[in-house]
């Protein structure tokens, strides 16, 4: 991780205490920074030191902190001054580290207002306007480059309204104390490990109690407010449901569409679509795994479950041949022929598993829309699932 910011980085040494606090989780955490005190974007952007480091390239993540007040000014000086530069930084970190993420540390309100600013632009006048406007430009910030937030300054509010008589401020009344940068790791190991922090031994020299009641908060923000981080557009985690169709089918379903998906069923056949439908010819115990990936972030997460199935003896030669399909190639239309007059349901998917027909009780689809290739067709009842196939002409 590269840390990016100025003095609410370097003081009590961010990095290092959220690297202790992932060592004491079993993780591992590498670390540089660039951060010279009052430094805002367009600084570091005309910097040569911190152009070099994001050069180096090799980074998971990089974190970006703007200079203290400069996030919570008015939108339009934001949208004109800060902006461009988190823009072109965020730029700079995709060019040379083509798997990095981007992640926006959002801090948080100095204690009574920004007195300084306050006559220029009122809602800075008090803790509550400073740190509205903080997370509306943080947010800004992460949602133009699809970047992920820490959401710390969310953290210092929940704190302060909870538990008042917890000093996160220096004396200056804007620089953390040691609470409040414990505070910030923490938040910053859930962003960066997508781990709960609530188990950690670390607490930094900070009573025991202390120590546990800023991983609750931390967790907490990150955990209700985990549409403020983004992990979940950018981040892929993989789950899974399924349901029976007939005896040897099931439909899979994915929790998480967002992603490119890789679908292993454990019997050598695989799929890329999002929800696939697939059916086995024999009975067993078969591993299914699902892979999501985001591709522009080098980013994936596997699960995998086991699927009982029991196929009935006899019955997919039965099935074979009790079901006809005409013509085959078709061009217009598909005839179904299937004995008996139960009620079915007949669904169609296309080579990549997609599904793009699905109908109850009919026998004939009209395919003169269907692109020229090849095509699965499976029938539903209280039979089970038959599986078939057929080729579409021009």
């Amino acid at each position: 991780v590269l840390f990016i910011g100025n003095s609410y980085t370097y003081v009590n040494n961010l990095p290092q205490l959220v690297k202790d606090l992932a060592l004491s989780k079993g993780d591992t955490l590498i670390f540089d920074s660039s951060a010279p005190g009052g430094y805002t974007f367009f600084n570091h952007y005309n910097d040569i030191t911190t152009k070099n480091k994001i050069s180096q390239g090799n980074w998971d993540y990089v974190v970006l902190q703007a200079q203290s007040q400069e996030p919570s000014f008015s939108p339009g000086q934001v949208s004109s001054q800060t902006l461009p530069y988190a823009i072109l930084l965020d730029s700079l970190i995709k060019h040379y580290n083509s798997c990095a993420t981007t992640v926006f540390y959002e801090t948080w309100g100095r204690k009574f207002g920004d007195a300084g600013n306050c006559a220029n632009y009122p809602p800075l006048c008090t803790y509550t306007g400073m740190q509205n406007r903080l997370r509306e430009s943080y947010q800004l910030f992460a949602d133009t480059t699809k970047a992920l937030m820490a959401p710390v300054g969310e953290a210092f509010r929940l704190s302060i309204a909870t538990t008042p008589t917890l000093d996160l401020y220096q004396s200056d009344q804007s620089h953390p104390s040691m609470e409040g940068s414990y505070l910030a790791a923490s938040v910053f190991y859930e962003t960066l490990f997508q781990k709960s922090v609530l188990s950690t031994t670390y607490n930094a020299g900070l009573a025991a109690g202390t120590a546990t009641y800023l991983n609750q908060v931390a967790h907490q923000i990150t955990s209700d407010s985990i549409y403020i981080t983004n992990i979940p557009k950018y981040i892929p985690k993989a789950a899974f449901t399924f349901t029976a169709q007939g005896t040897s089918g099931f439909q899979f379903q994915s929790t998480n569409p967002n992603f490119l998906h890789y679908w292993y069923f454990g019997d050598g056949t695989t799929s890329a679509a999002i929800n696939p439908l697939h059916t086995y010819t024999n009975s067993g115990t078969y591993p299914v795994s699902l892979v999501v990936y985001n591709a522009p972030y080098c980013k994936k997460d596997s699960v995998s479950t086991n699927v009982q199935v029991t196929v009935p003896t006899g019955l997919t030669k039965n099935r074979q041949d009790a079901l006809k399909l005409y013509p085959n190639p078709c061009s217009d239309f598909l005839k179904i022929e299937l004995e008996g007059n139960e009620n079915v349901v007949i669904r169609i998917t296309n080579i990549s598993g997609q599904l793009i027909y699905e109908a109850e009780n009919t026998k004939t689809v009209i395919t003169s829309a269907f692109p020229k290739g090849f095509y699965n067709l499976d029938i539903s009842g209280s039979f089970g699932l038959y599986h078939s196939c057929f080729i579409k002409n021009e």
